[in-house]
This record gives C-alpha cells, structure tokens and sequence, in this order.
C-alpha cells in the first residue's frame, strides 16, 4: 500500500481553507488528474456523505466511491473508499497565527494484487508529486480568494455604485 503525506501553510483563517475543502464542487479543481468527486444521493458534506471519484493514473482511470468518515468543522475530513479502488485520506487543518497548516494524508493501493503493489511502488514518486501539486494548488487558489474577500472589505464606499454609506441626493428646490 502507498502512503502520502504533503502539507502546505496557507495564509488564511483556518474556516475559510476548511470550507473551500468541504466543497465538493471545490474538489477538482486543485486536486491534480481527479476528473470527478461528485456527491452520491443528497448529502454532500459532512460525516456519511459519499462521493463517486474518479483519478486519471497514466492510461487509466481508477474509480471508486468513498464514504466521508471523518468530519470536524475547521478541523479534520476524512474518507474510506467503499467501492473501487482502494484509498484511505484525511485533510487536518490547524491554526497557525493568521493562517492555516493544511496536511493532506492518503494510504492507496492500486488494483492487481502483487503486480499491484509492485505498480505502487513504481508510481509513488509520480503520485506523490500529483499531491503536492494539489497542496499548491490549494494554497493558490485559497490564498488568492481570501486576498480578493480582504480588498473587499477593506475598499472606501463609494457613492452611486449601491453602498449603504452613499450620502442621499437632496431633492431640487420647488419653484415658485
């Protein structure tokens, strides 16, 4: 079985890294060759959510469902793969001053028994360069949205474009 474990210092709270993790519609898109994480029924967050996944190895695609095993808002998603290929991950979140230390931990093992785990061995150096780049990608992509929601805040009002501080027009004198 492979194990992988990456971690990344993300320079936002810890609810806002935890949240843009909790959304599986977020899940594709820094996390490197995954084509799908999509929910399987209505629930699609939280302890005993499933999710069908499916992972571009090489030539193949490796699909599974997973069941989420672990969740701790702000602190801890974890799954088991309940169909399909073989996996096992968590992502940890702990606060670190301003920011956030993500670590993304996964046990795999690739299907076909001996030459599968002979593959594994094979195919760690490129999966764990896989979960790195996803470890950036989240940080990226984090990072750039919690610098976006700052300058937000802290933008001056400014009269006519809808701010609640907009001073009202007074209204023209009356004639006579």
């Amino acid at each position: 079985m492979g194990h992988i474990t990456c971690s990344a210092e993300i320079a936002a709270p810890v609810e806002a890294v935890f949240a843009y993790v909790d959304d599986h519609r977020n899940t594709t898109k820094y996390m490197k060759d995954l084509t799908r994480w999509a929910p399987v029924g209505s629930k699609n967050h939280g302890k005993g959510a499933k999710f069908q996944v499916a992972m571009k190895a090489g030539p193949m695609t490796l699909s599974s469902v997973v069941d989420i095993t672990t969740w701790t808002a702000n602190q801890a998603i974890g799954w088991t793969s309940i169909e399909g290929f073989k996996q096992k991950g968590r992502w940890s979140f702990t606060e670190d001053g301003a920011g956030t230390e993500a670590t993304f931990d996964m046990d795999y093992e690739l299907p076909g028994g001996i030459a599968g785990r002979m593959l594994s061995r094979a195919a760690e150096p490129v999966v764990r360069g896989n979960i790195e780049q996803s470890v950036r990608a989240l940080k990226r992509q984090v990072e750039s949205g919690a610098v976006k929601a700052v300058a937000r805040t802290k933008s001056p009002a400014r009269p006519g474009l809808g701010s609640r501080t907009a001073a009202k027009a007074k209204p023209a004198p009356k004639k006579r």
